[in-house]
């Protein structure tokens, strides 16, 4: 797999990289620091890439989603993620508009990380679940929180329903019930009963064991 890393710290493409030697037996990395690096990268990489990683805060980059378009046009049909600090969720917007399959913050949990990425390289995508309280995403994000959850799983874990899938993702995200049911709008006792099924169906004690079953089957 070629991969388009672009960040303009070292210890954050590190990090990258080495969850995506994770996801890739054979890996081809090129790195870029600023949007010039990666121009220059595109034009000496005619063949093309796999999957296009970059920083919303970095030099040459606008932070409101054109000098992204411009790259997603570019390497167009390849995936383009972003890796960034920033949570607005109005710079989510605009970067998610321009064409950008993923808008991972730098919050995010690597093992959370590793299955976004095998969410977009299959062809699917993602939206940072915040986006799912605000009256103008909500229903992109939900849509987008439900296929990110089933099409990374469903496969892996065939015999849980999608809203199981679902609750399991996000258990692996290291949520609380009370979390999960504040994300999935749905009450206490509801995500209980869903964890009570994945126990049974998993065939494990406790939760930290269908985690690792999770984690296990994703390749971690």
């Amino acid at each position: 797999m070629k991969v388009l890393l672009a960040d303009d710290h070292s210890i954050v493409r590190t990090a990258l990289k080495y969850v995506l030697s994770e996801l890739a037996p054979e890996l081809n990395v090129v790195e870029a620091r600023n949007n010039n690096d990666i121009l220059r990268a595109l034009d000496e990489n005619p063949d093309g890439f796999d999957l296009v990683m970059l920083d919303l805060r970095m030099p040459g980059m606008d932070g409101n989603g054109q000098a992204i378009a411009q790259v997603v046009e570019r390497v167009d049909p390849t995936p383009v993620c972003v890796f960034t600090v920033s949570e607005d969720p109005d710079e989510m917007r605009a970067v998610l508009q321009a064409g950008v399959r993923a808008y991972i913050p730098k919050t995010t949990d690597d093992a959370l990380i590793a299955t976004i990425l095998k969410l977009v390289l299959s062809g699917g995508s993602y939206v940072p679940p915040v986006l799912g309280g605000l009256e103008k995403g909500q229903e992109m994000a939900n849509s987008a929180s439900t296929t990110s959850a089933s099409m990374a799983t469903k496969d892996l874990f065939p015999d849980l329903t999608r809203r199981q899938r679902e609750v399991l993702v996000l258990l692996a995200e290291g949520l609380s019930n009370q979390e999960i049911g504040e994300r999935l709008d749905l009450n206490l006792s509801t995500v209980k009963s869903h964890v009570t099924a994945i126990l049974r169906t998993l065939d494990v004690d406790n939760r930290t064991q269908a985690v690792l079953k999770f984690q296990n089957a994703m390749g971690k």
